[in-house]
């Protein structure tokens, strides 16, 4: 058939082939026709698994309390090491020193991968430019990120498997128009097929895109579990939109889907708002510094910043005194550094910075400041603001 292209055939994981038509008259029944094609798919983009957190990489010790992690790792003396694990993702900064500062030297711990994208892909182009780089170096961030959870080495941040051998198979390309990065199923299966190959142990996705067990993503990925290869898949960041939101290929057989779930049972402090409209009880996050806890020995006021853009956010210097106040801010645009530091230039004596979004969260600072932040949530915020607007 002259009208297409085959782009890439798949031999190792998943027996079948890529193709993309040179021309508009191409009818995909014109594959299902042949001989020994079982099904056809269309090409499907799919995106990382993101989702940011308010945490800083000061928070993953805790964390590793919490899940069992640091159990695994003190007690049970379970490093990872002698396991090999493939990544597949927008590459990885191998030489950040806590993930080895090295690529394929004797004692490192990336021994394997490759880039299979290079630097120009672009998904939205009808004939994206491929031009694989000599290693799979990130610049979009989110494999380096995926790779410190597994690979970090300390001392800031701390990986699961910080005794396993890595390769990494890079599949997103960099970051084009400020759009989040895509990549085609046809080159995460290429990614998946040479991470097969290279035989890791557990092969790692986080990422996804539809939610069925029939998607070739899934597929592959099932073939890979029955011949013995621990796959694990980001599940997405979808959940809150009920069912079948799960991504593929997470619900591929015998994939281990990874999500996280939000505790509704939240520990947390509490304060107290007296305003004319009555005393309302709040949830509070901890302070920021335990040299400085969110806590008043007398009534506080708060009040609303305001500056020369009249900016609520408290990212601008206020151009009103607040001295003796606390400043109640909204969450957004600034880092809480900011925020911090315009308030307590005017005298204020906390912050309380109220969610953008819906839920609870703990605000962190880079460096520190002589008066406390503490976090609520926008449903809090929104009614403190209203009763100050209102001035009451």
């Amino acid at each position: 058939m002259s009208d297409i292209v085959v782009d890439n055939h798949y031999t190792k994981a998943f027996n079948g082939i890529s193709v993309s038509a040179n021309s508009h008259t191409f009818d995909p029944l014109q594959l299902a026709r042949f001989e020994g094609v079982n099904r056809v798919w269309p090409v499907r983009f799919y995106r990382p698994a993101v989702n940011l957190s308010s945490l800083n990489a000061s928070a993953d010790l805790y964390l590793h309390h919490v899940t069992g992690v640091e159990r695994a790792l003190t007690e049970l003396g379970l490093n990872g090491t002698g396991v090999s694990i493939g990544i597949v993702d927008s590459g990885v900064d191998y030489m950040h020193p806590e993930l080895g500062g090295c690529w394929k030297t004797p004692g490192c711990p990336w021994q394997h991968g490759e880039d299979l994208v290079g630097d120009k892909y672009d998904p939205a182009s009808a004939d994206p430019i491929i031009e694989p780089n000599p290693t799979p170096m990130d610049c979009d961030g989110h494999g380096t990120h995926v790779s410190g959870i597994l690979a970090g080495r300390g001392p800031h941040v701390h990986g699961v498997a910080p005794g396993a051998t890595f390769g990494m198979y890079r599949i997103f390309s960099c970051p084009v128009g400020g759009q989040q990065v895509q990549a085609s199923d046809a080159l995460i299966i290429k990614g998946i097929e040479a991470a097969f190959q290279n035989g890791h142990d557990i092969i790692s996705l986080s990422l996804g895109s539809g939610s069925w067990a029939e998607d070739p993503l899934s597929i592959i990925c099932a073939q890979a579990v029955e011949q013995g290869v621990v796959v694990v898949a980001a599940a997405g960041n979808d959940g809150m939109g009920g069912l079948y939101t799960a991504s593929a290929p997470s619900v591929g057989a015998g994939v281990i889907s990874v999500g996280s779930v939000d505790n509704w049972n939240i520990t947390a402090l509490s304060g107290t708002v007296t305003s004319s409209q009555g005393t309302q009880s709040i949830v509070l996050s901890p302070s920021n510094s335990d040299k400085y806890p969110f806590d008043f020995d007398s009534d506080t006021p708060l009040a609303l910043p305001s500056s020369d853009n009249s900016n609520i956010l408290g990212c601008a210097k206020y151009t009103t005194d607040m001295t003796g106040k606390i400043a109640l801010v909204e969450r957004g645009v600034c880092r809480f550094d900011a925020k911090l530091k315009n308030a307590y230039e005017a005298g204020a004596v906390g912050v309380l910075c109220y969610n953008n979004v819906p839920g609870y969260f703990a605000a962190t600072l880079s460096q520190s400041m002589p008066i406390p932040i503490a976090g609520t949530t926008n449903e809090y915020g929104a009614y403190i603001a209203s009763a100050l607007a209102a001035g009451n």
